[in-house]
């Protein structure tokens, strides 16, 4: 048996996590709308793998008739909920990895109608508080920062929607049925912030790479780094100078989430590590310069 057949199984199971997360963000403020059942298909369209996830067929089935009434999804909450359930059970299935997943659905879930109302922020905020779990996930901690006066004031007020709503687009397409942005360039109208973008020298220094690339396979990466005199390494320690995430990147990181070589990179930068965090793009034009 090939590794191939582990890693299929692991993406169906994130794949299965991040609609369980949507379907919840959906449900969240105890409504559904047609353009939230919209979205919904639309995700089916975008990920196309999903077909092949266990118990979808039915669920599918029940999209298509919530097309015509949307009240009757609402009304089959709890049957959804057990059938959405079910995707966790597998051997490969982590808590922690799972609910960060669920997460980026549940954002998208939430302003897939491009709407945000009171409603869905404090059930938002009592998600994240009862989740506490993932607070050192970035954008768990982002979203979280973002809900403080919900929590001070016990109310919702038109800034904070406004604030958590450009938080939340940081991270879905709000314009497009809340499919994940996957923000892997350097180009201006892409640039994550928590990259970095300035000048560094790959002789002498460890470099990591995350998901797959556009341009060779992690064995030439070894050979291109190691002719410039840098130093390869495929696993994150301590000792690694850049984390570069890889453009063609995963399907399956949702939301600008790059695994978890891209949050241990974020923690030990918040411990002082002088680690830093390059795109591709960002890589390849000091190192083939």
């Amino acid at each position: 048996m090939g590794i191939e057949i582990f890693n299929a199984r692991a993406n169906q199971n994130k794949l299965g996590n991040l609609f369980l997360g949507f379907f919840e963000g959906l449900f969240i403020d105890g409504r559904v709308h047609i353009k939230e059942i919209e979205a919904l298909i639309k995700w089916v369209e975008y990920f196309l793998e999903c077909v092949e996830l266990p118990h979808f067929d039915t669920l599918y089935k029940l999209m298509l008739r919530a097309t015509e009434d949307p009240e009757f999804l609402l009304k089959q909450h709890k049957e959804i909920s057990e059938m959405m359930v079910k995707f966790k059970r597998s051997d490969y299935f982590i808590k922690n990895t799972c609910d960060v997943q669920r997460l980026h659905g549940l954002l998208a879930g939430i302003v897939c109608d491009q709407t945000l109302n009171s409603d869905e922020i404090l059930a938002l905020n009592q998600w994240l508080k009862d989740n506490d779990h993932l607070e050192e996930d970035p954008i768990y901690t982002d979203i979280y920062a973002k809900l403080k006066s919900v929590r001070v004031n016990k109310v919702v007020d038109e800034n904070t929607v406004n604030i958590v709503l450009t938080t939340i687009n940081r991270y879905v397409d709000y314009d497009n049925f809340g499919i994940p942005k996957l923000a892997v360039s350097s180009s201006n109208e892409n640039r994550n912030p928590d990259f970095y973008h300035g000048p560094f020298i790959v002789e002498g220094f460890t470099i990591c790479l995350t998901g797959a690339s556009t341009r060779y396979t992690k064995a030439e990466w070894k050979d291109v780094i190691e002719a410039k005199k840098g130093m390869f390494k495929d696993d994150m320690t301590k000792s690694v100078d850049y984390l570069v995430i890889c453009n063609k990147g995963n399907p399956h990181w949702a939301h600008m989430s790059y695994g978890r070589k891209f949050e241990q990179a974020l923690k030990w930068q918040k411990e002082g590590s002088k680690i830093k965090i390059l795109t591709e793009d960002d890589f390849v034009k000091v190192l083939c310069g």
